[in-house]
């Protein structure tokens, strides 16, 4: 935390800027996320959650330098609205006590009104940063966060992956299936990440949305034409199996050749919180690629 002489130093010019209470900030909206549920691209006009663009007034780093405002509590007490303070985005924390003179220049020559304080946590080399402003009153309470970017956030820590493929035959060189025999399909390894269920949770404002997802189905795509619609994680192959075909995901190959095979996990992500619920589609896939030949083309 900077030191307090610094602080005031650095609600000089805020004082005199700042005539109002600060505007509640506008909640940033994902418009496509990657395969790891990592948002990538955001709406127009909005930067990444909690980070300023960059402010334009005296006293606030006007160089793009980011000022997030995810922390929830501060040295003085816990923060509750996420506000924009001359461009930055921070969040609200009280009243400053004591109260400094009103000789001081963060006054602006207000006599009414209080100061005020604001948190840009980890914005500086030194740790958090909290910016000082005159406004008449306490800015209004913020309005409840939009659950949907909450929920979008929850999926986000999930860090949700495509299947590892399992599949025989096996997807190395040197490896050769058999036309007419059966092809097993499975989810290899499968963690809470790539199978699910798996429950994340997103806050802001004192609001909390949970999430939890879990695959529906998975589609694969088996180059061939056909898709193999398998609703378990299928069955990984032993070779005490021999030449039955798998209980719950296979497919039997009629042609020789190289076929590139995708499984598709189709994700159901429901959520609920601040008064709200809904459900969130999202698909993850992953290809790999296997050898089919004839029997006598094997044996020689």
């Amino acid at each position: 935390m900077l030191s307090s002489r610094s602080l005031l130093a650095g609600a000089l010019v805020l004082g005199s800027l700042a005539v109002a209470a600060p505007a509640v900030a506008d909640a940033p909206a994902c418009k496509k996320f990657n395969d790891n549920g990592l948002c990538i691209l955001w709406a127009s006009g909005v930067g990444v959650p909690g980070v300023s663009p960059g402010g334009s007034g005296g006293g606030v780093p006007s160089d793009g330098t980011p000022a997030k405002a995810n922390s929830g509590a501060g040295s003085s007490g816990k923060a509750t609205n996420l506000l924009s303070v001359n461009g930055v985005a921070c969040l609200f924390m009280g009243a400053l006590v004591p109260t400094p003179p009103k000789s001081d220049a963060v006054w602006g020559g207000h006599n009414d009104g209080a100061i005020y304080q604001c948190l840009v946590a980890g914005s500086d080399v030194n740790g958090d940063r909290v910016l000082l402003f005159w406004a008449g009153g306490p800015p209004p309470a913020a309005p409840p966060p939009d659950p949907r970017v909450l929920a979008r956030q929850a999926v986000t820590a999930m860090q949700l992956k495509a299947v590892t493929i399992g599949i025989v035959p096996e997807p190395r060189p040197g490896s050769v299936g058999i036309i007419g025999l059966p092809t097993w399909m499975w989810v290899d390894g499968p963690a809470e990440n790539t199978w699910g269920p798996i429950t994340r949770t997103a806050s802001a404002g004192g609001f909390t949305v949970r999430a939890t997802a879990k695959v529906k189905k998975i589609v694969w795509d088996m180059g061939d034409g056909t898709q193999v619609v398998c609703l378990t994680k299928g069955t990984p192959y032993a070779d005490s199996f021999g030449r039955q075909s798998s209980p719950d995901c296979g497919h039997t190959y009629t042609r020789q050749g190289s076929y590139a095979v995708t499984a598709t996990s189709y994700w159901s992500v429901t959520w609920t919180g601040v008064g709200e619920s809904g459900v969130i589609p999202l698909d993850l896939s992953r290809t790999t690629n296997i050898t089919m030949g004839e029997a006598q083309v094997i044996n020689r």
